[in-house]
């Protein structure tokens, strides 16, 4: 095969070649992670966790199930090369011979099959779930049907493994138990008794010992093949255990699926930052959890058959542990993994907590968790998907996935993440590795078997969300990170609008392809919206072009800012609101501190106030100016504010009506010539700092100790507030009222009188109030008695 040469592409950005000149600075779209080419519609193409996006496996759907609500929850592979499916809930099992699909047998009751396995001679056995009583039926070769075991008061056989004596052994509910059974099927007995209501998944580990993985609790067990002693591996935040397979080195990984967690639409996550080292790590000194177990080692006779749960066992005539046997004993681990998702639903508990260790720090849609073998959990996978089988093979993890049909390949050591398939259906509900490390995969809405290839897809498109740039946009150039080896081919097409819905006829038509292979310009024309869309090409049934960035440059043509609001309003009123600055607060004289400044009386300061931004996003510097209502001038008073705030001292102004202009300018970022200004004038005004006028008119004694006082009270510009009166420069004040009952005018006149004063003189003072609490003082000498 010819080698292929990787092409990195960097088209380098020029401003002045790609765009006209101006004094805003380009903005960009930069995508690189996961979610930013997750937001767009893959056709035939994936993205990994890193972000990269290449072409996607070549897919088939070898058979539809044609019967409405059938669903695929098992897959088993004979030593003969046959697949045989396990489907509900009419009962039906089918076999899959090359591409061709025929029903090999039905039950008789009907029933949902949740599991399959191969006995040592090589019938199937097909466990049941959903009625009164679960049962497991054997199949022999020609397709007859037997009941071979009904475990006691078992709804649902979850999952069947096989030791190497022929024992069958059954995960079961809704009692969670998991029973031993002898190979003819003839008795039975508990093994465990688990608390959770059914265990759902089972694999036998590498050193003989059961793993099983329960609903309601999350829990991985550990359980002894003979005497049944259990022990809690993992407690997992998520409330489903899904599946359980191991790796060549004893590592055990095990899914969840929370239906929770599994909403379409949630976000993906961002790409890890840097890459593992590919040097394999130090073992750690210690036994760890899993060595607790070591002293009660499982003896020889109750070691896992090759083709047990992770390898079903040989058709007649093809006996255990033929070549066939072996490749699938290091692979598919699927047969019996996962219910399907309407089985998975009846156990999925809607916001019910779990606890959880380190590893599930992260919150929202569903992981796989890698149990080393000192028991160390690491969470290798989390998104929002509800995984439904697993398969493992030289290092890599396959997972199969709802609600969005996608299909997953790990590779923990590298730390890579990929997305093999988005398939139609909405439910993968298991998978099953073959030995040409084709996939096979069991679907569900609808139920179907489809056919994952090792190659890639001859051609795929992404096609980008749209893209928003808040206003009319010129577009520069593209900068690209990506490699397409010979024999595959990268191009991009983009489209502009001004009408957001991507249906609308608004859109221009698609650009032609432009060659990933050297920089390109966009030629769409200027608008508010893009979109692009990148084509995905190969020869070369192992290669693909990998994209790994984009960047695309735009710029719009300087916008003048915008002055959205100016308020002018006293000082001591704005610092009465929760959020007035340490600034206001001073200048209204609330503060004891004033920085060693003057700081002026309060009621003769006002706050000016304004809201501002730039469609550009400049940065902007602002002025302040006023006028006399009707001027024609105005007169500045603040310039080179670059906070939305001045405190105006109106006593350098005379009493009257005025008009507050505020100005953003865009010139700190913009050339002279092309920077641009908005102004916005705030509503009418009244400076008043002038006390009111008070005029006695009458100090009339009423008997020996009273005396009557009138007075009237003017100001020129704002209404009378309010008027009280002091006896004898006492603390006390004693509020008046007008003669008319209500302060509400320019003019009052107040009349009162003053009782029981010792005969002698006495100070009388008035003060009078105004709307802007401007205060008058007056005292009168009166005398009373001889």
């Amino acid at each position: 095969m010819q080698r292929s040469r990787p092409t990195i592409l960097c088209a380098i950005i020029s401003l002045t070649a790609a765009c006209p000149t101006f004094g805003v600075r380009p903005a960009t779209w930069m995508h690189e992670q996961p979610k930013d080419f997750n937001e767009g519609k893959l056709d035939s193409t994936v993205v990994s966790s890193l972000g990269e996006v290449t072409l996607g496996r070549q897919t088939q759907v070898l058979h539809q199930l044609k019967e409405e609500g059938q669903i695929v929850n098992a897959m088993a592979r004979a030593g003969d090369g046959k697949i045989y499916l396990g489907t509900g809930p009419k009962g039906i099992i089918y076999r899959v011979d090359g591409d061709k699909v025929t029903e090999f047998a039905t039950l008789p009751d009907g029933g949902t099959v949740l599991s399959l396995l191969f006995t040592k001679d090589g019938n199937l056995l097909a466990g049941t779930g959903g009625g009164p009583q679960a049962r497991i039926c054997l199949i022999d070769g020609n397709g007859r049907i037997r009941v071979f075991h009904e475990p006691p008061k078992a709804t649902y056989i979850w999952a069947m493994a096989r030791g190497v004596e022929g024992e069958v052994y059954a995960a079961t509910g809704n009692k969670g138990q998991i029973f031993r059974i002898e190979p003819d099927g003839s008795k039975s007995r508990v093994l465990c008794d688990l608390k959770p209501k059914n265990v759902i998944c089972m694999a036998f580990a590498p050193d003989g010992f059961i793993y099983a993985g329960t609903d309601e609790d999350g829990l991985v067990y550990r359980v002894h093949p003979t005497d049944g002693q259990v022990f809690v591996v993992y407690d997992a935040k998520e409330p489903e255990i899904s599946a359980i397979v191991f790796d060549a080195q004893g590592n055990l990984y095990a899914s969840t699926a929370d239906a929770e967690g599994a909403r379409p639409g949630r976000a993906v996550a961002d790409k890890p930052g840097g890459k593992p080292e590919t040097q394999k790590a130090e073992s750690r000194a210690g036994g760890g959890l899993l060595s607790l177990f070591k002293a009660s080692k499982p003896q020889a006779d109750s070691q896992p058959a090759k083709g047990s749960s992770t390898a079903p066992a040989s058709r007649p005539g093809h006996p255990a542990g033929t070549p066939d046997d072996d490749e699938d004993a290091a692979g598919d681990g699927s047969s019996a993994t996962s219910p399907a998702t309407q089985q998975a639903s009846l156990l999925s508990r809607l916001g019910r907590p779990a606890a959880g260790g380190p590893p599930g720090t992260k919150t929202g849609g569903n992981a796989i968790y890698r149990i080393d073998k000192d028991g160390f959990v690491t969470e290798i996978f989390r998104e929002p998907v509800m995984i439904l089988g697993m398969a493992e093979s030289n290092g890599t993890i396959y997972a199969a996935t709802g609600n969005e049909g996608r299909i997953y390949a790990l590779t923990p050591n590298l730390d890579r993440t990929l997305m093999l398939a988005k398939l139609e259906a909405a439910q993968a509900t298991c998978l099953l590795r073959l030995p040409d490390n084709r996939l096979l995969i069991g679907t569900a809405n609808a139920a179907t078997v489809v056919e994952l290839s090792d190659r890639y897809a001859a051609k795929g498109t992404l096609t980008s969300k749209v893209l928003d740039a808040e206003q009319l946009s010129t577009w520069g150039r593209v900068r690209w990170n990506a490699t397409v080896p010979t024999g595959t081919k990268l191009t991009i097409a983009t489209r502009s609008s001004n009408v957001e819905d991507e249906e609308s006829e608004a859109w221009e038509e698609w650009s032609s392809e432009m060659d990933a292979t050297y920089p390109q310009s966009i030629s769409s024309a200027s608008a508010r919206f893009l979109q692009y869309r990148l084509s995905f090409e190969t020869t070369v049934p192992d290669a693909t072009p990998i994209l790994r960035s984009l960047e695309i440059v735009r710029i719009q043509p300087n916008h003048a800012p915008l002055v959205t609001s100016v308020e002018v309003l006293a000082a001591l009123d704005e610092a009465k609101k929760p959020t007035a600055s340490p600034k206001v607060k001073m200048a209204a004289g609330l503060s004891g501190f004033s920085g060693g400044e003057e700081v002026s009386a309060p009621k003769y300061n006002w706050v000016v106030k304004w809201s501002a931004n730039d469609p550009n996003n400049d940065p902007l510097i602002f002025e302040v100016f006023y006028r006399e209502l009707n001027a024609r001038r105005w007169i500045r008073i603040a310039k080179e504010l670059s906070e939305s705030l001045y405190i105006w001292d109106t006593r350098t102004v005379p009493d009257g009506k005025y008009e507050v202009r505020v100005v953003a300018k865009d010139s700190k970022t913009n050339p002279p010539g092309t920077d641009l200004s908005g102004a916005r004038i705030s509503d009418m005004i009244l400076v008043d700092n002038t006390p009111p006028d008070v005029t006695v008119d009458s100090i009339t004694p009423k008997g020996g100790r009273a005396v009557r006082i009138s007075f009237v009270c003017h100001d020129a510009l704002t209404r009378i507030a309010g008027a009280s009166y002091n006896l004898d420069s006492e603390e006390k004040w004693t509020p008046l009222a007008a003669d008319d009952n209500i302060f509400d005018a320019p003019s009052e006149t107040v009349t009162f009188t003053v009782d029981d004063l010792d005969a002698g003189e006495h100070r009388i003072a008035i003060r009078v109030e105004d709307e802007r609490g401007n205060l008058r003082y007056v005292s009168r000498l009166v005398t009373v008695g001889d």
